[in-house]
């Protein structure tokens, strides 16, 4: 029994065998079962660099580029046999490169759409690039990703004999979304003041509303203002974002105090306030400053100081004469009274 074992086994070894040879020798004719054999399969991965995606992608920004390097080899049973057939890598295999899917509100393109590869054993590479677009209000560091699809074409020979089977291929590329901001400045009782020099100060006040996709703490700056004026403003103010609609709208008060030094005055002045929004609790993530520029006429005859000197010579030279004159009748009244 066990004799009549081996003899099968030796027979199906020789088919296999003569089968294998026949494939070699005679490449044109009908494929059949035996040809799946000899069929290889592709592997594909996609590689990057991910340091590169640890700086987000901001919206509305130029695009990103990724380089990208996409690596495919052959394998299978018969590999060698195939690969021997085939001229270790003088035929090409086709892969075609495309976006299989991206996030809401993000844009991503592939170049070259098609890689040729060498049909080899081991991995063999070819460069390409992911372009990256936002042209949405993403909230600031959520995460997308672009569905990168890899479809290698099938390789059969001029017999009819498949060789390397149809391949395809997906892979996630994962990004975050970048820092945008974006303000609006209004002001309810203009940015134009007329006062005199007895006001002392004008004021000023200024809304503001973030557009922005990030909490944002707005800092503010008087950047340039004439000599002998003052002014004061809120250094800080956070505001939320509008895409969550909590607080994202905000006032602050902006007083300027003209020169108080004693004569007439006919002054101007513009100042100038610079506000710089940066990403709430990511200082380092800021925006373009804007500038606002106010103006406040004083007209008017100053007198700082005299105010006490004035009284004072009012007392003297019209109270203090009735209180004298007073004074003097309550005098003649005691003295009267004592000569009785």
């Amino acid at each position: 029994m066990i004799k009549q074992f081996q003899e099968i086994k030796i027979f199906i070894v020789f088919l296999i065998l003569f089968c294998s040879s026949l494939f070699v020798i005679c490449p044109i004719g009908k494929s059949g079962p035996l040809d799946k054999i000899y069929e290889c399969t592709p592997f594909i991965i996609l590689e990057y660099n991910q340091t590169l995606l640890k700086n987000p992608v901001v919206p509305y920004d130029q695009p990103r580029t990724i380089p990208i390097t996409v690596k495919v080899k052959v394998g299978g049973t018969a590999a060698d046999i195939v690969l021997d057939k085939i001229g270790g890598g003088n035929i090409k295999l086709i892969v075609d490169m495309s976006v299989a899917e991206v996030s809401e509100g993000c844009h991503a393109s592939i170049n070259p759409p098609k890689l040729q590869f060498p049909v080899l054993g081991e991995y063999e590479s070819a460069n390409a690039t992911l372009s990256l677009t936002i042209d949405k209000y993403l909230p600031y560091f959520s995460q997308e990703s672009v569905k990168v699809r890899m479809n290698s074409e099938a390789l059969i020979s001029k017999g009819g004999v498949p060789l390397v089977k149809e391949g395809n291929f997906t892979q996630d590329v994962p990004f975050f979304v970048g820092y945008y901001p974006q303000l609006s400045f209004s002001y309810p009782d203009s940015n134009v003041k007329s006062i005199s020099p007895g006001e002392k100060t004008a004021y000023f006040t200024i809304e503001l509303q973030n557009w922005g996709n990030a909490d944002t703490n707005v800092i503010s700056e008087i950047v340039d203002i004439p000599k002998g004026w003052q002014a004061e403003i809120v250094q800080n103010t956070t505001l939320g974002t509008n895409l969550t609609g909590s607080n994202f709208k905000g006032t602050i008060s902006l007083n300027v105090k003209p020169p108080i030094n004693f004569g007439y005055h006919e002054d101007r002045a513009v100042i100038k306030v610079k506000m710089t929004p940066e990403c709430y609790n990511h200082s380092q993530y800021k925006g373009e400053p804007y500038y606002l520029y106010f103006i406040v006429q004083s007209k008017g005859f100053s007198t700082p100081g005299f105010e006490t000197g004035i009284v004072l010579f009012a007392f003297i030279f019209v109270l203090f004469p009735i209180w004298k004159r007073k004074n003097n009748k309550i005098e003649k009244k005691q003295s009267g009274g004592r000569k009785k």
